[in-house]
């Protein structure tokens, strides 16, 4: 017995001083060469107040690496429409190419064309803006005791819309609310603290992945995530007013508005954003790795777009 745990011992050593020989023998000269390429991601709507396109390069597959970005801050980004075009100039405080919607418009059931060239690469794209918007009809909210804990009061969301009849459809959805609330802060005017009331955003608890599509489903209605907005409480705090004397204000919480949006994407959009969501969620190392889609000619990326279908609800 003694003697087979030996001989299984030895086999064992041998097996791990045999990889360490192949890894110690690779001859990186024979390593194939994968030069860096330019990733660019722009997304474009009828409904969005800028235009912004982050251009980067993409690190090679050997060799050092590093976990931040290298952003490409001189190149050429040209924009393309029916009868026009525009050059988008970099913006240092984005570490983007940005322009104001209000300086090229795009239109729904359009196409675009994006080009992008930094000296020594050119890479571009295109994509078609979907014609039609998603009209949402039925939410209901109401209000629960004890949901993140023991005597907060939340706000429960529940929004529905109908899918575009016709037509091969993917969605993704985004919003925020709106409260007003009175606190103890810095009054500038009067250089003390005092109460300050104060518009308070925050965007609803939406999975960044959620996207879903009508393929074999057209004409349903989607049910988006159950929301659950917390509700500021109600207190009082004591602070010194004008006159020097001790008073007394209270928080007088007020929920403002839920503002929720249905985006009707593009192919390009879905695919990538589906893609990189399963590059990141695949934890089994025996399944091979997952490829990102990508629709950038030359490069990596996506440029894709998107129509807005909104609804703002005043409780």
């Amino acid at each position: 017995m003694k003697l087979y745990k030996c001989l299984v011992l030895l086999f064992s050593l041998s097996l791990l001083w045999g990889c360490e020989t192949l890894v110690n023998d690779l001859d990186e000269d024979k390593l194939p060469k994968i030069e860096s390429k330019l990733a660019v991601e722009c997304y474009i709507s009828p409904q969005s107040e800028e235009i912004m396109v982050r251009v980067t390069a993409s690190q090679p597959l050997f060799g050092s690496s590093t976990y931040e970005s290298v952003n490409i801050k001189n190149a050429k980004v040209i924009l393309s429409g029916p009868g026009a075009e525009i050059q988008i100039p970099y913006n240092d405080s984005t570490q983007t190419y940005m322009i104001a919607a209000d300086k090229f418009k795009i239109e729904a059931g359009q196409q675009y064309s994006l080009l992008v060239d930094d000296g020594k690469r050119i890479v571009k794209s295109s994509c078609t803006v979907p014609a039609n918007k998603v009209t949402i009809k039925n939410y209901s909210i109401d209000t629960i005791v004890g949901h993140s804990y023991r005597e907060d009061t939340s706000a429960r969301v529940k929004i529905s819309w109908d899918d575009i009849k016709g037509e091969t459809n993917y969605y993704s959805i985004r919003g925020y609310s709106l409260t007003n609330v009175t606190y103890p802060g810095y009054i500038p005017e009067t250089g003390v603290s005092g109460p300050v009331r104060s518009n308070n955003k925050a965007f609803l608890n939406i999975d960044r992945n959620y996207l879903v599509n009508d393929v074999n489903l057209d004409g349903i209605t989607f049910n988006a995530p159950v929301f659950y907005i917390q509700l500021p409480s109600k207190y009082s705090f004591s602070y010194v007013n004008e006159d020097g004397k001790l008073d007394t204000a209270y928080s007088d919480p007020v929920f403002k508005e839920v503002y929720f949006e249905v985006l009707n994407l593009d192919v390009n959009y879905y695919k990538f954003h589906k893609s990189v969501d399963a590059s990141w969620n695949n934890d089994n190392p025996f399944v091979e790795p997952t490829l990102v889609y990508t629709n950038i000619e030359g490069g990596l990326g996506c440029f894709g777009a998107y129509n807005v279908g909104s609804i703002s609800i005043k409780p």
